[in-house]
């Protein structure tokens, strides 16, 4: 039995992912650099959790709308998907690695 559903919701949900994890990204690059700025490693390490939130959700979305078959059984219309999410993803693992070895807190040395 075919499911009957809107077909456009595969699209719009598809976009607002990808357009929602770009904004983001760009929004806590920027207020990493501030709090690097800043020297506040303990905001910037946070931020790296929150990404990896982020990178997971992206991951999962990516997951299921490169499956054709997973689209339909899910949102009940298909969309053909770009290489532009995969990008997102990747420069989030790299924003990730870079606010995690900025956020870790430097000790300072023992004194004698």
């Amino acid at each position: 039995m075919k499911k009957e559903g809107v077909p456009m919701i595969a699209a719009i949900i598809y976009w607002v992912v990808v357009v929602g994890l770009i904004v983001w990204g760009v929004w806590m690059a920027i207020l990493s650099a501030y709090w690097a700025g800043q020297k506040q490693n303990g905001n910037i390490f946070f931020i790296a959790i929150m990404n990896t939130l982020g990178a997971l959700a992206g991951l999962l979305v990516w997951w299921v709308f490169n499956n054709q078959h997973w689209q339909y059984y899910w949102l009940s219309s298909n969309v053909n998907t770009t290489n532009l999410l995969g990008i997102v993803l990747i420069c989030y693992v790299v924003l990730i690695v870079i606010e995690f070895f900025q956020g870790r807190s430097i000790k300072p040395a023992a004194t004698k």
